[in-house]
């Protein structure tokens, strides 16, 4: 099942332009934000390894292994000494994660002091979840705290909740900085994709207008901006390793 869904994005990603427009845009914004420190950069959840198409020098990772990737390992317990890492980049992955919490400590050990955690993930908008309930199988559950729960890490790889980045990182956002506080100093926590995103149809669905529509669904999404908490359909979140630990 897993090696099916990933080869059919490899192709929906050559076939689809506009979905690699708005790809290319992101993985922009994350090449822009990477830390300078030294070190690796390490895309987790790499998927169909195309991250590393714009930035060639990152280690692509994912739990799966595929021809075309670096390396494979859980995110849970990643292969990397102390401090050593410069970056992490996360695209549509946190969501699929067994133990969120669990995770995050993971990556404050592995990242170097000024090292990055780079995430780009669902949002639960008005609109989005609207959307997102129609048209994306992934479900939204908001009454589990990853804080205080024991997680299923037998659990499929691609079972997800795509609630999690807006229950750590929004809804207890308090709680957030009690546990993390001392690690991690949050950079950067935005709103974005109001319309572009959702008429690409994703590697699912068809899209549902052509690609000389876009620049006007671009024109359209800085207008909705300011609105990001009614409309968004993602968040992207950079945290800043702060400090440097013994483990």
């Amino acid at each position: 099942m897993t090696e099916d869904i990933l080869l059919k994005h490899r192709e929906v990603w050559k076939k689809k332009k506009i979905l690699r427009e708005i790809y290319e845009e992101w993985y922009r914004m994350i090449i822009s934000d990477l830390s300078s420190a030294e070190g690796p950069t390490v895309e987790l959840g790499a998927g169909g390894g195309n991250f590393k198409e714009y930035y060639p020098k990152a280690l692509s990772a994912d739990i799966e292994k595929r021809d075309w990737l670096d390396m494979s390992f859980d995110a849970h317990e990643m292969p990397f000494q102390d401090q050593s890492v410069a970056n992490l980049v996360m695209i549509d992955v946190l969501h699929h994660l067994a133990d969120p919490v669990r995770f995050l400590h993971e990556a404050s050990r592995v990242l170097k002091t000024d090292g990055r955690l780079i995430m780009l993930e669902p949002y639960p908008s008005l609109f989005s979840r609207v959307v997102y309930k129609m048209f994306h199988p992934e479900p939204f559950i908001y009454d589990i705290d990853y804080f205080s729960y024991e997680p299923d890490l037998e659990k499929h790889p691609w079972e997800s909740n795509q609630a999690i980045p807006y229950l750590l990182f929004y809804k207890r956002y308090e709680r957030f900085k009690e546990e993390f506080g001392a690690d991690f100093v949050i950079l950067k926590k935005e709103r974005l994709s109001f319309l572009v995103y959702p008429a690409s149809g994703g590697f699912e669905n068809r899209a549902l207008f052509p690609d000389f529509a876009v620049p006007v669904l671009k024109a359209g999404e800085q207008l909705l901006r300011p609105l990001g908490n009614l409309f968004a359909f993602r968040c992207y979140l950079v945290l800043n390793k702060t400090r440097r630990k013994t483990y």
